[in-house]
Formats: C-alpha cells, sequence, structure tokens
C-alpha cells in the first residue's frame, strides 16, 4: 500500500495492484506482469520489491525471461532491496535503454 501512496504523492494515479508474494518467478511471474501489462489503463509498470522472503535476483532474472515471451511496450521501473539487490542491479546496469527496464535504488 505505500507504494501507491508514493505514486499518489508525486502525482500519479494507480491503476492496479498487484502483490506477487514470494512465490513470483517462473510462469507465475509471467502471467502476472501480463496481466498488468496488458490492462489499457496502465502506462507503466512500477514493481517495489522488498526481499525478505524473495531473492531480488531471481525475481530480476525471472523479469528478464518473462520479456523474452512479452514484447513490453510500456515503461518498466524496478525497485528492489533486500536479498541479492546488488546481483539485480548488476543484471540492469547499463542495458537500461535496451530492454525498456529502468533499476532504481530508491523511490525518489
Amino acid at each position: 500500500m505505500s507504494t501507491m501512496d508514493i505514486i499518489k504523492l508525486y502525482g500519479g494515479e494507480p491503476a492496479n495492484f498487484l502483490d506477487v508474494g514470494g512465490s513470483a518467478v517462473g510462469e507465475a511471474l509471467k502471467q502476472a506482469m501480463m496481466l498488468v501489462h496488458d490492462d489499457p489503463e496502465v502506462e507503466a509498470i512500477f514493481v517495489n520489491i522488498f526481499g525478505g522472503i524473495l531473492d531480488t535476483h531471481i525475481l530480476s532474472q525471472s523479469i528478464l525471461d518473462a520479456s523474452k515471451e512479452i514484447n513490453f511496450t510500456k515503461p518498466l521501473v524496478l525497485r528492489m532491496k533486500g536479498l541479492n539487490s546488488d546481483k539485480s542491479e548488476a543484471l540492469f546496469k547499463g542495458r537500461e535503454e535496451e530492454l525498456g527496464m529502468y533499476y532504481i535504488p530508491d523511490f525518489d
């Protein structure tokens, strides 16, 4: 819920909210991303993970894998903190434009 509050604070309007829990990898993640991406009210996707249960590196790799099957046409912003977030950041560093995915270290 704080993610939606931050988006509103900066003038955005959340169109959808999805809590993926600790099992957001593989096919489950791909389906979740497709649901959000295909929502016509969604203009951009903000993935905000605090990884205590979920390894952010595994999630990041799953997002990259899903992007091979889903043609993301909307900007995708990733904010991940917690377990292996340094490895997550390394997957995207310097490839943001190529991937159309942007890794940010904090809400601001």
